[in-house]
């Protein structure tokens, strides 16, 4: 085995810089994997119930080059913090095209020292032997060491068997760090290490499903097992948290590590992140997919362009869907800026659904994406540069300025899809901070924020502002009023077809009442003529087969007279209640029907083979003259709609020309017209057909594309319909958390009140309590009355963990606290029903990480 021996302090390994959290040493990790070429890059955190496992693992590996024992004693584990070869391409391997490097010197052991504190650390080239080193980085916590006092077994190994050998004997060695010599001072802490030591080993699904792997020949990459992971890590061990979509951890962790790769430029790219959480119930991958450059686009405002050396933008700009070049240069003293060129690209979605050009599905959808993704966010070389695109770092102040006026100030930051796109070699001068979250506030972030700032101020105030009363109106705002005006129409056609739908429901259902109750009159007569029938010793085939043809007239009858609720309309109780009823009496009249077909059954066992055949074919013939009847009626309703709707097309038509001719009259030329005033009536005369093309676009575009989406198998009400149900139970679910809420708020609000009146009555009873010695006769109404206080103001105690202010931090609660809460909160009940409550010492010492008023 291999150790390392170097004359410096052994806290030095980790240098100075902080990591500040855990989803900024995943990616810097990730960087070094993308580095080395990987095309994938993995993480998996392993929950305690996974294959047996006791303790949470966490794995994250790439698929890069590896290294050997030569590098991880000379690069690796070399102290240094000066930057990689900055600028200068890696040759292509694997296949892929040339990268530029992303990490910095001694960024990756900061990082994974960060994941947690017991490592293995496996690494491979292709076609070498494995490598592998154990490491706890607590025992750099100690400041009396020096590296050439530390032991850190590194060993190889070429399959499972050598492996597990190696491992037992370097895990040995490793505690070797751990005599008391060197930790006289922090003695406790040493023995927590050691303990940990103790327990140390690998399970057998990480032998199988990873070791393995580094014994195959041709097998390349690097792979970090974490044996204690961080608290970060621990709290995604959580799995309700994982169905929650409001729990900040989950998104700020989805927020960190989506969109770690440019798509938003360029949707091809030579690796893949991924981040897999395991249980006995499987995988579950917590990053979700990140914005898609169509979405960009489809934005209800977009900007593209360029920052020249000079911080003069120079690009594309549409507003709705008005699209123009834009320019902006700052209002500063000229000259090369310290930050250098760099592009942007970003799409902007309205707040409020009435507001955006997209339709309801798209909005939903890029509305669940913008809550946890959006943001703009910075690429260096087509790299994520973090923390910059999460929803909670607005390092442009988008929200501070809308606090102030969000009228004026129109962006706000978690609406935007976007990014900045930089180079390490052109835009040198923003540099990373130690702790990797942001750029040093040097001079040259701060003109580069200062510059993009202006930059979307002038957007706003020239195209996207409020204009104030008696002003002119902005770009968007001239288009907004178009937009809602289309909106409202919608909803008021939407209004007017529900009504109409619910109008022919209701007199469907009032016409059926009476229909159904003949034809259930007749089937009951039908009924019993078969009975009849196959009472006689012998069947007459002819009234056998007339009774058949009722019995098929009735069945197509009884169909016709079907009637289904439509969805998205609201009817009185009354309706409802006549539905229901209608519905019953149906299902009656089609059990009869099944009546019916018993009875016909039970005949058919006595007609004869031929007559059988003759019931056959004339079933079979039946049917097609019915399938062509059916069409036949199809046809003539869908004619009879379109020759209604060609009418109205025409009348629309006749409409419009009349329209324009009239609207036209006051420009029309004239013989003695000059140049000026021809070129003048053209361009009002464009005026006017622009005007009234986009009024009737607005007016008829819309059942236009709806007539052309038209599919057989697509039921466009019973979708409409479905949409509002959903729409209507989430706002009914709403409802009632908003008035749960406001229950439980109204009691947190006088719980005050409650405290100065037990204290009031607590005195009350004190004083009582004195009276009730001199007077005896008074003593048991007295203790009857103490003891329901008491009872009283210590079940208005346990309420407490119920409040919000318990829900703001987790905590550890121990099985032991519950186990003395439920004792607590049921103690009279226990005693009067002579319950026994128990609980094992597996429970007591059992430890819950969360919120006191959840596990409460």
């Amino acid at each position: 085995m291999a150790h390392f021996r170097a004359k410096a302090r052994a806290v030095d390994l980790l240098g100075k810089g902080q990591i500040a959290d855990l989803p900024t040493a995943i990616t810097e990790l990730w960087k070094n994997g993308y580095d080395a070429y990987a095309k994938n890059l993995i993480c998996k955190l392993f929950l305690s119930t996974y294959k047996d496992n006791k303790n949470p693992l966490f794995v994250i590996s790439d698929d890069g080059f590896g290294m050997s024992e030569k590098d991880i004693l000379n690069k690796w584990f070399v102290l240094g913090t000066d930057s990689k070869a900055r600028g200068e391409h890696i040759k292509p391997y694997y296949g892929l095209d040339e990268r530029i490097p992303m990490g910095e010197k001694g960024i990756g052991r900061l990082s994974v020292s960060y994941l947690g504190s017991q490592m293995l650390m496996l690494t491979k080239k292709k076609g070498e032997k494995a490598n592998a080193f154990l490491m706890d980085w607590r025992v750099l916590d100690n400041y009396d060491f020096f590296l050439e006092d530390l032991n850190i077994p590194l060993f190889c190994f070429s399959d499972l068997n050598s492996f597990n050998d190696k491992f037992e004997k370097a895990k040995n060695e490793f505690e070797q760090n751990l005599v008391t010599d060197f930790w006289k001072e922090q003695n406790d802490y040493r023995k927590t290490i050691s303990k940990d030591w103790q327990g140390l080993f690998i399970p057998k699904f990480i032998n199988d499903e990873i070791v393995r792997n580094f014994t195959v020949t041709d097998h390349h990459g690097t792979c970090f097992v974490i044996f204690t992971p961080h608290d970060q890590l621990l709290e995604l061990t959580n799995i309700d948290m994982l169905s929650s979509k409001d729990d900040s951890s989950l998104k700020y962790l989805r927020a960190s590590l989506s969109g770690l790769h440019n798509d938003l430029k360029n949707p091809e790219r030579d690796f893949s992140t991924e981040f897999f959480i395991f249980n006995e119930a499987g995988k579950y991958n917590i990053i979700k997919d990140f914005f898609t450059k169509s979405e960009m686009l489809d934005a209800d405002h977009w900007c593209k362009g360029k920052f020249d050396e000079n911080g003069f933008f120079d690009g594309e700009l549409r507003v709705f869907g008005k699209l123009f070049k834009h320019t902006f240069k700052p209002n500063r003293p000229p000259g090369v800026t310290p930050y250098g060129p760099f592009e942007i690209e970003w799409g902007s979605v309205e707040g409020e659904p009435k507001n955006t050009t997209l339709n309801e599905e798209q909005y939903r959808a890029i509305n669940d994406k913008l809550r946890v993704l959006g943001g703009l966010y910075i690429y260096r070389d087509s790299f994520r540069v973090l923390p910059y695109g999460r929803p909670d770092v607005d390092f442009l102040e988008f929200e501070e300025r809308r606090s102030r006026g969000a009228g004026y100030y129109f962006f706000s930051h978690r609406r935007f899809i976007g990014y900045i796109d930089i180079s390490r070699q052109i835009n040198s001068s923003l540099k990373d901070k130690a702790g990797r979250e942001g750029f040093i506030q040097n001079k040259a972030f701060r003109q580069f924020r200062d510059d993009l700032i202006e930059f979307f101020i002038d957007i706003s105030v020239r195209y996207m502002r409020k204009a104030p009363d008696g002003g002119e109106s902005t770009l968007r705002q001239t288009q907004l009023k178009e937009i809602n005006a289309k909106y409202e129409r919608q909803s008021a056609a939407e209004k007017k077809k529900n009504k109409r739908t619910k109008k022919a429901f209701v007199e469907q259902l009032r016409e059926n009442k009476e229909k159904i109750q003949l034809l259930k009159a007749q089937i009951k007569e039908l009924e019993e003529n078969l009975i009849k029938e196959v009472r006689e010793f012998e069947i007459n085939y002819n009234t056998y087969n007339s009774l058949l043809n009722s019995f098929e007239e009735k069945k197509t009858e009884l169909r016709s007279l079907r009637i289904l609720k439509p969805r998205g309309i609201s009817v009185t109780k009354n309706q409802d209640k006549e539905y229901q009823d209608y519905q019953n009496e149906y299902r009656l009249v089609d059990e009869n029907l099944i009546s019916c077909e018993e009875e016909i059954e039970k005949t058919r066992k006595r007609v004869n083979i031929e007559n059988l055949k003759l019931e056959f074919h004339d079933k079979f013939n039946s049917h097609l003259k019915y399938l062509d009847k059916l069409f036949s009626e199809y046809n003539s309703v869908c004619k009879s709609s379109f020759e209604r709707v060609r009418s109205s097309l025409n009348n629309e038509k006749d409409v419009q020309v009349d329209f324009f001719k009239q609207k036209s009259e006051p420009i029309r030329i004239f013989n003695n017209d000059e140049k000026e005033d021809i070129s003048a009536k053209i361009n009002g005369l464009i005026t006017l057909t622009e005007e009234q093309i986009k009024e009737i676009e607005n007016s008829i575009g819309g059942f236009i594309e709806h007539v052309k989406n038209l599919q057989i198998d697509v039921d466009d009400d019973f979708l409409r319909g479905w949409y509002q149900e959903q729409n209507e139970k989430l706002e009914n679910r709403l409802r009632d958390y908003e008035e749960l809420a406001q229950v439980g708020m109204t009691i947190e609000i006088i719980d005050h009140q409650f405290n100065v009146m037990y204290a009031q009555m607590n005195d009350a009873i004190n004083d009582l309590d004195k009276y009730t010695r001199k007077n005896p006769d008074v003593e048991f109404n007295f203790k009857q009355l103490k003891s329901a206080f008491q009872h009283l103001e210590g079940n208005f105690k346990l309420l407490r963990p119920l409040y919000r202010t318990s829900r703001r931090t987790r905590e550890v609660i121990t099985g032991f606290q519950i186990e003395n809460y439920i004792n607590e909160f049921f103690r009279n009940e226990f005693d009067r029903y002579k319950i026994d409550f128990s609980v094992n010492n597996t429970f007591r010492e059992y430890v819950f990480f969360t919120f006191d008023s959840i596990i409460k």
